[in-house]
């Protein structure tokens, strides 16, 4: 019996060591336009009364979400299949609608990154996957305040880039819905400065739906989430406040208080006579 389980767990042992997933090497991102690229409206993840409800002034729709399909295209090294991206950043970019007719669109961006993505190493050209986008309820209703936060049907457009290992892995792509609205923006528009209306855009893990996401969309790196420091803030403190703490304002204070009293005591003393001569030799030995 001992055998039998002892040679049972060595071939689980070698087996786990044989199965080594492969790293991808070179990855290719391609944006998919041919789904539907809309803002869904999302059912809230609680069941039952909010113990904030009565926070809110007044109701809005809830949180809602833009995904957006990709395409991966991954290879290990010397052309071996690799099934696993250790890392990919997006930054993405949406487009929205304003309030009015009038109101000029609002760009909210975001910065995610997917680790340990899988991808398919039999087929590099099968794997896709979605980049979440989820737009908080305070934001919406900073972009649509009189339909209380209602962005169905403003999703104007969107714009993706994609960084692997530090380097662009695909060429910035943008697909705007409306050939009219297209015309009216500038060249790379999401690279331009526009206005977000105070409004922010959250990865999954920085909403209550991420408990209840599953495997849709693979782990995001904890360094892109809120509430996280970049490291270079400390230095750029200390560099910016050393240079402007100059030593010769305190000499210009020294040397030019004493000359000032004596001057005018003197034209005093001239007047009052020598007691005051007396008092004001005390004064600048002080």
């Amino acid at each position: 019996m001992k055998r039998v389980l002892l040679s049972i767990f060595a071939a689980a042992l070698c087996g786990s060591m044989t199965a080594s997933a492969t790293d991808a090497a070179k990855v290719k991102v391609t944006l998919q336009t041919k789904g539907a690229l809309k803002i869904e409206r999302l059912a809230q993840p609680q069941t039952g009364p909010f113990p904030g409800e009565g926070m809110s002034t007044q109701p809005v729709v809830g949180w809602q979400l833009v995904n957006i399909p990709v395409k991966i295209e991954a290879m290990g090294k010397n052309d071996k299949p690799a099934y696993f991206v250790n890392a990919l950043t997006f930054k993405a970019h949406l487009l929205i609608a304003g309030e009015t007719k009038d109101s000029k669109p609002v760009m909210i961006s975001k910065d995610i990154t997917y680790v340990d993505i899988p991808v398919s190493g039999n087929d590099p050209a099968k794997t896709e996957m979605s980049v979440g986008l989820f737009i908080p309820p305070s934001s919406a209703v900073r972009i649509n305040e009189k339909g209380k936060g209602d962005l169905k049907g403003k999703l104007l457009g969107v714009a993706l880039e994609a960084e692997f290992n530090g380097k662009a892995c695909m060429k910035p792509t943008d697909h705007v819905f409306d050939n009219s609205v297209k015309k009216k923006l500038a060249d790379e528009w999401w690279s331009k400065s526009m206005n977000d209306g105070g409004a922010v855009v959250c990865s999954i893990d920085e909403t209550p739906y991420a408990a209840y996401a599953g495997n849709f969309y693979p782990a995001v790196a904890p360094s892109t989430s809120m509430g996280s420091t970049p490291a270079v803030v400390p230095s750029t403190i200390t560099t910016t406040t050393t240079p402007e703490t100059p030593t010769p304002v305190v000499e210009e204070t020294t040397t030019t208080e004493p000359d000032a009293t004596v001057t005018e005591e003197t034209e005093d003393d001239s007047k009052s006579g020598r007691g005051s001569k007396k008092k004001n030799k005390k004064k600048s030995r002080r």
